[in-house]
């Protein structure tokens, strides 16, 4: 048991990778939908390329999804609507109408009197006003009863959508009938009504009734009014009543030829046998079948991913947070396009598949990038709908992507790489198409649509990026360059306190970028790590050569142990200032692997001069550097070209001769020392990166070569 658990103890990081694979897998495995596979695969207008097909058992063939939403379409547009009738707003209206006319009359009757005849005493003046009134109650209230009998309907927007001639229903008594628009009054109508019916009575005052009227319809007049709910219900029966169903395939009969054309009705059939195989197929017992078969096509792809790390991108592998990441973006990715189709919630196109290399991009090279991109992508080609299509859309506009931000350099960059996927999803998808429909006329503009908007969120990838960076404290190529703008606090700094070391470095750069172009290394990640990776200089800048233009050297007062000492301190110096201000650490790799263990040569050599009889052996780590040595391509680099050009500046005669003896003698003793034995750098590499510097070292100081006569 002690001896398990030590065991344990001695493997933990492979047992905690072997732990994330697992998670990764169980959880994926989880989300997929556990549903069979129909083993046929089949496309409109193509051949059938698979052998004669007849029923294995009776197959209910169902209308396709085109013919179902045209039918429910026409359902909803020949929708009826319902309304109600209120039976008391006629007797509200009339008692609104005698209130009005109670209120209003005497002082109207004074008004005009006049007009109505001429009485003597008070008792028929009062008899006469009653008789008159009643005149005007009756005509009023026959004109509202009159109105309200035949109904008011509310404007409104089902109101608006029905004509004269469409029919519609309302409610009366209890039951529903049949009705026009003409049959009924509107606000506007109904007092247009009234206004003809009192100019034919000449036994009134038009203008006073017509007032008094004017105030019934005006206020809350409708007593018809819109049923929605009625209407729903009434339409969500004629939609439940669709046929879903319109044939039945008995039990051998033949269902397709052998290389017949698969046309409309082919398709439906075979749809039908594809809805009814996967019904029968997916029981409780073969859910558990399927779960198995599910795992073992994830936990392959996920070893294909592993061995790929373990193969070609080692230390990767050796980081468990590179790991994690990793597994995180294909796990996130798989699930959340699992759960859109699971519950609906979007459709599959939607998902920002190519936000995925694009993100892994941004922290490792193009390959992982894309590997990353295959691995999700043959994934979810188990479960999404016609998996062949999605695999290659999504592959092709994968790619376009990494290419386009393949050497990121600023933010208008990956607007252009959005443009280059939606364009290239708008391409394949159109082909393919072409090649299933025949032609034109059958695109699916809506999913064109859908990949659009896919492509637009991509430009999630700059928010997304810079929340990796802070979890995972990874450097990206957009802090790379922000590193590398020599407006930078810290760079301004060095080129304030020693400028000598800052042209020196600018200098560096640029043979180092160039350097690592030509052997396929990370530029931008060199280029920001020579501008720093003297910055410990600035401790005591007058100790290096290039930043002393006095002709004074204080080194002249110092012995050379002590002078070893202070330039190999600019190392440790440039680590402590650079984590002060915040440089992430793979920079600060560059600034402590730089020299390496090379030594202080010129204070060893005067040192062992004057003190002949001391072995070296004893006296070396005083001159040593404390490395570690160069651990990949571009730190390597990066040592030679510091060392080649601080030692260019020494050449007396900068001429073809002196800077190829200077290149070739500096890199070889660099690698006589063991200097790039941990670095994934060949002797090819180093041999384009010597003539690159001797190219670029003659351009700086101008030399001309010698042609033969």
């Amino acid at each position: 048991m002690t001896d398990f658990i030590n065991e344990i103890r001695n493997r933990h990081d492979l047992f905690y990778k072997v732990f994330l694979f697992l998670s990764s897998i169980f959880l994926i495995v989880y989300l997929f939908p556990k549903e069979a596979t129909f083993k046929y695969n089949f496309q409109r207008n193509q051949p059938w390329k698979y052998e004669t097909l007849t029923a294995p058992y009776d197959i209910p063939v169902y209308r396709t999804e085109t013919e179902i939403e045209k039918n429910r379409k026409e359902v909803i547009r020949n929708k009826k609507f319902y309304f109600d009738f209120d039976q008391q707003k006629a007797q509200e209206k009339e008692n609104m109408f005698v209130r009005e006319l109670d209120g209003s009359w005497d002082s109207f009757y004074e008004k005009n009197k006049s007009l109505m005849g001429f009485f003597k005493g008070d008792k028929l003046k009062k008899n006469s006003s009653e008789k008159k009134k009643n005149i005007y109650k009756n005509a009023g209230q026959k004109i509202i009863k009159y109105v309200y009998s035949r109904g008011v309907v509310e404007l409104s927007k089902e109101v608006n959508q029905l004509g004269d001639s469409a029919k519609f229903y309302v409610k009366r008594n209890n039951y529903y009938a049949a009705t026009f628009l003409n049959d009924l009054f509107t606000p506007k109508t109904a007092f247009e009504y009234a206004e003809n019916t009192i100019a034919q009575n000449k036994n009134i005052k038009a203008d006073y009734l017509r007032d008094l009227l004017e105030q019934v319809f005006n206020k809350n007049s409708s007593n018809i009014s819109y049923n929605n709910k009625e209407t729903n219900r009434v339409l969500n029966q004629e939609l439940e009543k669709i046929v879903l169903m319109e044939r039945t395939i008995k039990k051998d009969y033949l269902i397709i030829e052998k290389g017949a054309p698969i046309d409309e009705e082919n398709f439906k059939v075979l749809k039908s046998f594809e809805a009814k195989y996967k019904s029968k197929k997916t029981s409780n017992l073969s859910k558990y079948t399927i779960g198995v078969g599910q795992t073992l096509l994830v936990a392959i792809l996920m070893t294909c991913l592993f061995l790929y790390l373990r193969f070609f991108r080692r230390k990767f592998l050796e980081n468990n947070k590179n790991l994690v990441f990793m597994l995180f973006v294909i796990t996130a990715f798989v699930v959340l396009t699992t759960l859109g189709l699971r519950y609906e919630l979007f459709n599959v196109y939607i998902v920002p598949i190519c936000l995925a290399p694009i993100i892994v991009r941004s922290f490792f090279d193009t390959r992982t990038a894309f590997f990353v991109h295959l691995v999700i992508v043959l994934l979810l080609g188990f479960i999404v709908p016609n998996g062949f299509h999605f695999i290659f859309l999504q592959l092709v506009a994968g790619m376009m992507g990494i290419y386009g931000f393949a050497n990121f350099r600023n933010r208008s960059q990956l607007f252009l790489t959005t443009f280059i996927i939606a364009l290239s999803y708008a391409v394949c998808y159109i082909a393919l198409n072409i090649i299933i429909e025949g032609g034109f006329s059958e695109i699916d503009w809506l999913t064109i649509g859908y990949l659009g908007i896919s492509a637009l969120l991509t430009l999630l990838a700059y928010p997304l990026i810079y929340a990796f960076e802070k979890v995972f404290s990874f450097i990206s190529d957009v802090t790379l360059l922000e590193l590398a703008d020599t407006n930078n606090k810290l760079l301004r700094e060095l080129s304030r306190k020693a400028p000598g070391t800052f042209q020196h470095s600018l200098q560096v750069a640029n043979l180092a970028e160039a350097a690592t172009g030509i052997i396929g290394g990370n530029t931008l990640l060199i280029r920001t790590a020579a501008l720093y990776h003297d910055i410990g200089k600035m401790e005591a800048p007058m100790y290096f050569i290039e930043n002393q233009s006095t002709g004074l050297n204080p080194h002249d007062e110092l012995s050379y142990e002590e002078s070893a000492q202070i330039i190999i301190n600019h190392v440790s110096k440039g680590i402590e200032i650079a984590k002060k201000n915040g440089v992430p650490d793979k920079i600060i790799d560059f600034i402590r692997t730089h020299h390496g263990t090379t030594k202080t040569a010129y204070f060893f050599k005067m040192y062992m001069k004057e003190n002949p009889d001391i072995p070296e052996e004893e006296v070396t780590e005083l001159f040593t550097y404390p490395g570690p040595i160069p651990f990949s391509k571009e730190s390597a680099a990066l040592m030679m070209a510091d060392s080649v050009e601080a030692a260019s500046r020494s050449l007396k005669e900068p001429d073809v001769q002196n800077i190829e003896v200077l290149v070739e003698t500096i890199i070889s003793n660099q690698i006589k020392e063991g200097q790039f034995e941990n670095a994934d750098i060949t002797l090819r590499d180093i041999r384009l990166i010597k003539k690159m510097f001797k190219k670029m070292l003659m351009n700086i100081y101008h030399v001309r070569i010698e042609y033969p006569h």
